[in-house]
């Protein structure tokens, strides 16, 4: 079913010449870059207000008049388009949309914006979308697809931006599609109209600074480096950056430590597990080394540990974020 997704490069270059599918589910986790791409289709098919019907999406008795907006036919122009904002229609909400979708209407086009993070193809919408081709995904970006896709932005905005470039507004930014996708517009205008960007452009560009880089804290984390890690934590905390994003940061990197260790016990060979996991052939060696460190059931506990704090810091207020966290992560490093 990976193979049946629609890549936003993909997607931005055929709304370019004109060709739009009848259905365009995104989802994913990378809030940014879902809006991102909703703005892009919209300004690709430059429907007026006539051709337009937008909803919110997040209740059952909605799905009828979604329909009902992409059964009816463009005004005064080649197509129309219906936006849902949200994907919160309920069981039978959903198999109304995916019946229509058996049949779509040639000149609507169906944009929805899902909060799912990943693709379930037992969802009758997400299994229509697939088929019909417009299924994209947002996921997190890692360090070489962030550049890459920096590099092909850049050529739609109408310049080149060489890869030294590009890897450094990743080093400097990271990898949230939304700091790099405001930071290449900046970018744009402070070329005034040259048509390339070296790593002087965009140094002297750049209005965004970390402190701490995205992934200082779990490289330091996946090697088990207690004093490195506990010090990254509290800048990172010092940075305003509240627990209920650090949290999922660990959980996400014992999550992707434990599936490592299963494909590699399943006999999966390294290239197999980097695209699995989304990690560039450069860092594979590297995190598959710290991996075979690690046995499983030690990683399984600590997954375990992050939810028993999760849980306490909801449900007692009196606790000290910062404490936990840092107790989770000294559990972790032991």
């Amino acid at each position: 079913m990976a193979s049946r997704e629609l890549s936003t490069e993909a997607a931005l270059r055929e709304w370019a010449k004109g060709g739009f599918k009848p259905v365009y589910l995104m989802l994913g986790e990378d809030s940014a870059a879902k809006s991102a791409a909703m703005t892009a289709l919209k300004a690709a098919l430059r429907v007026d207000d006539f051709n337009l019907s937008e909803f919110a999406g997040n209740s059952e008795s909605q799905a009828a008049e979604i329909v009902s907006a992409c059964l009816t036919p463009p005004m005064f122009s080649e197509r129309r388009l219906v936006l849902s904002r949200d994907l919160r229609l309920g069981a039978s909400g959903r198999r109304v949309l995916a019946q229509y979708l058996a049949e779509p209407l040639a000149s609507t086009t169906l944009a929805l914006l899902s909060p799912e993070r990943k693709a379930d193809f037992k969802d009758p919408v997400v299994s229509a979308a697939a088929r019909l081709g417009g299924l994209m995904i947002f996921g997190p970006l890692n360090p070489e697809e962030a550049a890459s896709r920096l590099r092909s932005q850049a050529k739609a905005l109408g310049f080149e931006l060489s890869s030294e470039a590009a890897e450094a507004m990743v080093q400097e930014s990271g990898t949230e599609w939304g700091i790099l996708g405001g930071e290449l517009e900046k970018l744009r205008l402070f070329l005034r109209g040259r048509k390339e960007a070296q790593v002087g452009e965009v140094q002297a560009c750049l209005g965004y600074r970390r402190d701490t880089g995205p992934f200082e804290f779990q490289n330091a984390l996946e090697r088990r480096d207690a004093a490195k890690s506990i010090a990254l934590l509290r800048r990172m905390l010092e940075e305003d950056a509240g627990h209920f994003t650090i949290l999922p940061k660990i959980v996400n990197i014992l999550n992707r430590q434990l599936k490592a260790k299963r494909l590699l016990k399943a006999g999966l060979p390294q290239d197999q597990i980097g695209r699995e996991l989304r990690l560039s052939p450069s860092f594979l060696p590297h995190f598959l080394r710290e991996v075979g460190k690690l046995g499983e059931a030690r990683l399984a506990a600590c997954l375990r540990a992050c939810l028993e704090v999760e849980v306490a810091l909801k449900s007692k207020s009196w606790l000290d974020p910062g404490i936990e966290l840092e107790r989770l992560t000294l559990r972790i490093c032991r």
